[in-house]
């Protein structure tokens, strides 16, 4: 049996579903790219308190992360497992991203900071996992076929760089001393981002109210493999043995890695390192990468139709490599601007494998249990994007203190701007490299890929055909139910 013929997902909901895109990389890349650089440039914290703090994020996101999963997959309600989840995060992650630029500074405690820092770090990972874990679990329920994936995610690709745009812009345009240069101004520095935080919360709720409104309906014929869940232990040991994800994991921490590095350590860099200090600037460079991404978004999915999703990735990452060297070792910034358009090229291919490969990974477990397990996979990824961050801060770490930048200091030395350079450029160069062995032998090709997908459709055939049966014999039995009691009636 062929792969089902695909339906055209009409325009308007793809666009519905794809805003959630806006409220979710609103709220990633507003944290990546500005909580390190306020918390040791304005907060005034050691960066080895910084690391601790993201070290011990560590330990919760190795529980968080896996156990909403395991519970997103379990959950069993009338609008299905996910869309509760994603309900009930919107407000409260809204919340935590105007807290995020609100610690006690007036109390003069480093220790009190660091408490308020990690406190901050634990609520904002519980609740954006809460959403975009679902969000992403749902994506790959609701669209099956290769067709219908493809043309949605183009429009997702789409808005998520129209949201990077906007976090990266934004702040800038608010925030006039990001790194605090000017220590005279620290107050009015603070309230801009604090606003900036405000900003982003109602961009949040906006987005998400859209696609929860229009964007999202969960397979009926899916929500029912609630029922046929593992338990948590067995679900993440047979998460951990499957082979395609753990070669996946390697190119997908390595890509989140080069993807982190960049808008961290961005305004720090291009102050001391470039001597560019206007922040619009900054953010146009950070900007251009991702506009350049999403408009190489039709030359990837050219590749993916072409050669498969493996492909697609292996050149994407190793397009990648050499620009993102070029970037730190820039001389000027003309030079800048220049490598930004090949690096946003690379960038282009590492996020659209990305998706492809977990939605073929999810589809042959599926297969092989019987059950859809989009949360538990999710929750993984989402542990590892993590993981890609606290890997990033403790190199961070390492790199100020033995530099002498563990404090911050307006005016580093010679060694720390080549530690700059080399985190901004050496470091996720060799990264990247390590993904390409992980991307080469992702497995999940050519007729192993034909042949999950010929199988997926014959197993959600069946599905639907037992719902619609059990559809059908509780009508029947309801009428059966009705008309006994009107019987009893008349005879009355």
């Amino acid at each position: 049996m062929s792969e089902r013929k695909s339906q055209k997902v009409p325009l308007g909901k793809r666009i519905a579903f794809a805003s959630g895109e806006i409220g979710d990389n609103t709220a990633l890349q507003t944290f990546s790219f500005l909580i390190f650089t306020f918390y040791y440039a304005i907060v005034g914290l050691d960066v080895l308190w910084i690391t601790g703090g993201f070290i011990l994020w560590s330990i919760w996101n190795s529980i968080n992360d896996p156990l909403i999963g395991y519970l997103s997959d379990r959950t069993k309600t009338r609008w299905g497992r996910r869309i509760p989840w994603m309900l009930g995060a919107t407000i409260p992650l809204a919340i935590v991203m105007i807290l995020l630029f609100t610690p006690p500074m007036t109390l003069g405690s480093d220790l009190l900071n660091f408490v308020y820092f990690f406190i901050i770090l634990v609520l904002f990972d519980t609740t954006y996992t809460a959403f975009n874990l679902n969000y992403n679990a749902i994506f790959s329920e609701m669209y099956v076929t290769m067709e219908e994936r493809s043309s949605t995610g183009k429009v997702r690709i789409s808005f998520v760089m129209i949201a990077l745009i906007f976090a990266f812009l934004l702040p800038t345009l608010i925030i006039e001393d990001i790194a605090n240069t000017n220590p005279a101004n620290i107050d009015i520095t603070i309230s801009q981002y604090q606003l900036t935080g405000i900003i982003a919360a109602v961009v949040i709720i906006i987005s998400y109210f859209i696609i929860l409104k229009w964007g999202v309906k969960e397979p009926k014929h899916i929500s029912r493999d609630a029922e046929t869940a593992m338990p948590f232990f067995k679900t993440l040991k047979t998460t951990f043995k499957n082979k395609s994800f753990l070669w996946f994991l390697i190119p997908a921490l390595g890509t989140w890695i080069a993807i982190g590095i960049l808008p961290t350590l961005a305004p720090l860099f291009m102050i001391h390192v470039l001597g560019v200090v206007d922040a619009e600037l900054i953010g146009l460079v950070l900007a251009l990468q991702f506009i350049v991404a999403a408009v190489s978004t039709p030359l990837w999915e050219w590749i993916r139709v072409k050669k498969g999703a493996r492909m697609a990735g292996l050149i994407g990452i190793a397009t990648w490599i050499i620009p993102i060297i070029f970037f730190a070792f820039s001389i000027n910034i003309e030079m800048v601007f220049i490598v930004q358009i090949f690096n946003g090229i690379g960038l282009g291919g590492g996020l659209y494998f990305y998706d492809q490969c977990i939605a073929e990974i999810i589809d042959e477990d599926e297969v092989k249990h019987g059950t859809r397990r989009s949360g538990i996979y999710y929750a993984v990824l989402n542990f590892f994007i993590r993981l890609s961050a606290i890997i990033n801060f403790i190199l961070i770490g390492i790199v100020f203190s033995t530099t002498d930048w563990q404090n911050y200091n307006p005016i580093p030395g010679v060694n720390t701007k080549l530690g700059l350079k080399i985190l901004m450029g050496v470091y996720p160069a060799i990264v990247l490299g390590l993904s390409l062995i992980g991307m080469y032998f992702y497995p999940i090709k050519g007729d192993r890929l034909k042949e999950n997908r010929m199988k997926l459709t014959e197993l959600h055939e069946k599905n639907r055909e037992a719902a619609i049966n059990q559809i059908i014999f509780f009508n029947f039995y309801f009428y059966l139910f009705e008309n006994e009691i009107l019987v009893r009636f008349i005879k009355f």
